[in-house]
């Protein structure tokens, strides 16, 4: 039995995990419980400060992200992903008008990010469990 170093860039054999960064602490843990119905290992942060920590530590495959957050916004975070290589599926998750979330993804994309959807607040359940579904199956 081998067991890989736990910093390995090797994607782990166990369930994908999620990421969910948003300020607003009852929506990154509602974002967490639908992970964790969809089959993910979860981890719900409201401090966006701590994004390059986790990222470096834990590797998710996917990051769910609300745009205006206090510290550090959802754009600084675009940077901080594409800064450290970041290989998962974004998702946008933001009450901000619809044309703000679209900038967002087409920021990330333009800077090598895969980006899987935007969606508006407040989250519409049914939508983010289909994405998080279809990533897990086919990602």
């Amino acid at each position: 039995m081998s067991f890989a170093p736990a910093n390995s860039n090797e994607p782990s054999p166990g369930p994908k995990r999620l990421l969910a960064v948003d300020d607003n602490f009852e929506s990154a843990e509602l974002i967490a419980r639908i992970g964790i119905a969809c089959g993910y290992e979860t981890k719900p942060i409201t401090d966006p400060r701590t994004v390059p920590d986790i990222l470096a530590d834990w590797k998710p495959d996917v990051l769910t992200l609300d745009l205006c957050m206090p510290h550090k916004d959802g754009f600084s975070i675009l940077t901080t992903l594409q800064e450290v290589g970041f290989k998962g599926s974004l998702i946008v998750i933001s009450a901000q008008n619809d044309w703000l979330r679209k900038a967002a993804c087409q920021l990330a994309e333009v800077n090598g990010i895969e980006v899987t959807s935007h969606l508006q607040k407040p989250i519409n359940l049914r939508a983010l469990r289909d994405l998080l579904n279809t990533i897990r199956v086919v990602g």
